[in-house]
């Protein structure tokens, strides 16, 4: 299964969702799951915000690697699920051509971009809880 994250600058969100959920299925020993992250309108090439490097990091996920990249239509049929992390995402995807069936909508989750530690922490923890739904809604 193929999973991409998306949001709008890749920086802060998606890139969390995807180094939490990588570390979730690792621990799970499931091996046969692709994720990576994208952002709508990100900036190809930054690198993640620093306040998300460090709530990641305080629960043991490293996402200090990670390079900002935006989302283009030639990868529609790559992913099986598009989690977004917000309906207007969702919107822009299928707005884009994917098909409504591909994209999963959480709860929506604040962009914390600019925001301090705390607010960096209650955006991940917002994460974690949507993903232990998504991982409900795939089965695992």
């Amino acid at each position: 299964m193929k999973i991409l994250f998306v949001c709008t600058g890749n920086t802060c969100r998606s890139p969390m969702a995807e180094g939490i959920f990588r570390h979730e299925m690792e621990q799970r020993g499931f091996e046969n799951i692709m994720c990576q992250s994208a952002g709508l309108s990100a900036l190809d090439g930054q690198h993640p915000s620093e306040n998300a490097v460090l709530v990641c990091k305080e629960i043991g996920v490293d996402i200090s690697g990670h390079i900002a990249r935006r989302f283009t239509p030639e990868e529609i049929d790559v992913w099986d699920v598009y989690f977004t992390m917000s309906k207007t995402h969702a919107y822009i995807l299928m707005q884009a051509g994917v098909p409504a069936e591909k994209i999963y909508v959480p709860h929506y989750i604040d962009d914390p971009y600019g925001g301090d530690l705390n607010t960096y922490r209650k955006c991940r923890d917002k994460i974690c809880e949507e993903l232990q739904t998504f991982e409900q809604h795939l089965g695992f």
